[in-house]
């Protein structure tokens, strides 16, 4: 059966705004090139539901930055909001990752103290969302009719800059269909779900491919869909 069987392949692609239609504590990642220290916690982005990078605790207030593609990018000395108690509420500082609220400041979660927060300095913040966007910027993104439908289903909605990224750095081939002018384009990509855990907050992961056939003569997304990695 024909990936397209739905889809008018001359339709013309059009631009859109999307709307997030994700739940709070839900994002995606794209599976960084780079390998990460194993306990790097994602730093993410309520407002568009993407991760733009990773923290790994060195000390009490003191963090290695990396981005989304696992590249150190910095060290990152955070200010303390409140003074620390006691050496538990140090340890809080060990668990947790940074999140990006839609008022736009980035604090570090601990869940067992509302106290203990750090926020990430904007020059930070700057760099992971400069290196998480360069490339093919994704307004110049087309949608047919369909896929910007889907684009509104929470079960079928991937970010826009996540579609970019495969475009960037995905893994090229033919179209399944053969159709002409058509490409496919293959990423490794991540679903993250915030969860509280005793006193500490993690992110349970679930892993998948995403596949995106794109028409290149006007960079329009034809399709999209992920398969989870067993």
């Amino acid at each position: 059966m024909a990936v397209f069987n739905q889809i008018d392949l001359s339709e013309l692609g059009q631009h859109y705004n999307f709307r997030m239609p994700l739940q709070q504590g839900e994002y995606f990642a794209i599976t960084p090139n780079y390998q990460l220290p194993q306990n790097a916690q994602p730093i993410v982005e309520d407002q568009t539901g993407i991760c733009i990078g990773y923290s790994v605790a060195q000390a009490p207030g003191l963090w290695q930055i990396y981005d989304a593609d696992g590249r150190f990018a910095m060290l990152e000395e955070a200010p303390l909001e409140a003074p620390l108690i006691d050496p538990t509420e140090i340890a809080l500082f060990l668990f947790g990752a940074f999140r990006l609220f839609r008022t736009g400041v980035s604090l570090f979660e601990a869940a067992a103290s509302n106290r203990v927060k750090a926020a990430l300095s904007g020059a930070t913040l700057n760099v992971l969302r400069g290196r998480l966007k360069s490339g093919l910027s994704a307004v110049n993104l087309k949608f047919t009719r369909t896929t910007a439908a889907r684009m509104a289903d929470p079960g079928r909605y991937i970010p826009i800059h996540i579609l970019e990224k495969a475009i960037r750095f995905g893994r090229r081939g033919p179209d399944p269909d053969k159709v002409a002018g058509q490409f496919e384009y293959l990423i490794g990509m991540t679903r993250l779900n915030k969860k509280t855990v005793g006193n500490a907050i993690v992110y349970s992961q679930k892993k998948y491919t995403l596949h995106v056939i794109v028409r290149e003569r006007d960079w329009t997304i034809m399709h999209f869909h992920i398969k989870a990695i067993r």
